[in-house]
C-alpha cells in the first residue's frame, strides 16, 4: 500500500528498503494525526512536496509549522541532501461542522422557526426535517450546510 504519493518519483534516488523505511515512517504520522504527505516534483536537489492533514478524531490540527516539521522527520533521514520545498496545508473547520440535533434546536427557537416553515422554504418533506432534528437520522455535509445557511441568515 502506498502511503506517500507520488514516492515512485525517488525510486532512482532511494534503494527498496530506504523507499520502505520513508512508508513505514510516514504512515506513523498518518496514523496518528491524519498527516499525508504527496511528492508533486524532483528537481536538481529539490524535491517539493504537498503536506496536508485531514480530519481526526482528537479534533487537534497541526499549524503550518508543525506540518513543515513533520515533513522533515519523514524526508531528511534519507533525501538530507536535497532542498525540501514544502507547500504546507493544514485541516481547516467547516462552518457547518457544529450543526447538530442540538444546535438546530437552538437556532430554530433563536430565529422562532418551525419545521413546517423550513419544509415550506426549502421543499424537503417535513418528515426528513424532523428526523434531522430530532437526530434520528445523521445529516450529509450538504443538508449540514442548507441547515447552517438557512438558520444563520
Amino acid at each position: 500500500m502506498q502511503i506517500i504519493s507520488g514516492i515512485e518519483k525517488l525510486s532512482s534516488l532511494l534503494n527498496a528498503e530506504q523507499l520502505e523505511a520513508l512508508e513505514k515512517t510516514a504512515d506513523i504520522h498518518k496514523n496518528q494525526s491524519n498527516i499525508t504527505f504527496d511528492i508533486k516534483e524532483v528537481a536538481g536537489n529539490k524535491l517539493s512536496i504537498e503536506t496536508s492533514q485531514l480530519e481526526t478524531r482528537s479534533k487537534k490540527y497541526a499549524t503550518e509549522a508543525t506540518l513543515i516539521k513533520r515533513t522533515h522527520e519523514v524526508f531528511d533521514k534519507w533525501l538530507s541532501e536535497f532542498e525540501l520545498e514544502i507547500e504546507p496545508s493544514t485541516y481547516g473547520v467547516t462552518p457547518t461542522s457544529v450543526v447538530n440535533p442540538l444546535w438546530l434546536e437552538r437556532k430554530m427557537k433563536e430565529k422562532g422557526v418551525r419545521i413546517k416553515q423550513i419544509a415550506f422554504d426549502t421543499g424537503i418533506d417535513r418528515e426528513s426535517i424532523s428526523d434531522w432534528v430530532s437526530g434520528k437520522r445523521s445529516m450529509s455535509q450538504l443538508v449540514k450546510a442548507m441547515f447552517y445557511f438557512y438558520l444563520s441568515r
